[in-house]
C-alpha cells in the first residue's frame, strides 16, 4: 500500500502505512520484512523533506537487513525480492528526494551492482536514479550517458513506472536544455515515440 501511495504522490500516507505495517507485524515480522517496512517509512519521510526522520528509518532498515538470515527460511515468500540491492534502491530514492546527490549516487551504484541482469526494470530505474544524482551534482554529460542506459533497457519493456522516471529525469535536465548533450538525449528520447 505504501508503494501505491508513493505512486499517487501521498508521502504522509507512505510513512503512516509503513508504520501501521510495523505495528501490525510487531513481534512477527522477520528482519527482512522489517527492513522493507522501515525503507518504505524512510521514503515517505524523505518525500516530505524530513531528513532526520528519513535517516532514522533508513538506519533501522539497514540494521534490520544486516540481521536478516536468508538461510533461516523464516521469510514469507512475498519478500524474496527484497534484498540488499532493493534496499539500496529504496535508499537512493530517499537521498534523491532529500537532495543528497552524493549519497543517492552511491546507493544507486550499490543497487545496480546487486540487481541481476534479469531485473531489467529495476536496473533501468537504478540508472535513472544515478543519472538524477549526477544532474544534482551538475555532471550533466555523465547524467545523459547514464540516462541513455536506462532508455536502452526500457526500450524493450512496457513500463509505465519506467516512463515516469524518465519523464522526471528529463524535467530535471530542463535547466541545461541548451547544452548539446541534453538536446541529443532529448532527441534520443523522441525516437521511440516517433517509430
Amino acid at each position: 500500500m505504501s508503494h501505491l501511495a508513493a505512486q499517487l504522490g501521498n508521502p504522509r500516507e507512505i510513512a503512516q502505512l509503513a508504520r501501521a505495517a510495523q505495528e501490525g507485524a510487531r513481534g512477527r515480522a522477520t528482519p527482512r520484512v522489517e527492513a522493507m517496512f522501515r525503507a518504505a517509512e524512510a521514503r515517505g519521510h524523505a518525500l516530505m523533506g524530513d531528513a532526520g526522520a528519513a535517516q532514522e528509518a533508513a538506519g533501522r532498515a539497514i540494521d534490520a537487513m544486516e540481521a536478516a538470515d536468508p538461510a533461516s527460511g523464516d521469510d514469507p515468500v512475498w519478500i524474496a525480492h527484497f534484498d540488499e540491492a532493493y534496499l539500496a534502491d529504496e535508499l537512493a530514492h530517499c537521498h534523491r528526494d532529500l537532495g543528497q546527490a552524493e549519497a543517492a549516487a552511491r546507493c544507486a551504484r550499490e543497487a545496480l551492482a546487486g540487481h541481476p541482469e534479469s531485473r531489467v526494470r529495476r536496473r533501468a530505474i537504478g540508472y535513472v536514479l544515478l543519472a538524477t544524482a549526477q544532474v544534482q551534482q551538475r555532471e550533466v554529460e555523465q547524467a545523459c550517458t547514464t540516462g541513455l542506459k536506462a532508455v536502452e533497457l526500457l526500450d524493450g519493456l512496457r513500463s509505465h513506472r519506467g516512463a515516469e522516471y524518465l519523464e522526471d529525469f528529463q524535467q530535471r535536465l530542463e535547466p541545461y536544455q541548451e547544452e548539446p548533450v541534453v538536446r541529443e538525449f532529448g532527441a534520443r528520447m523522441a525516437l521511440p515515440a516517433a517509430a
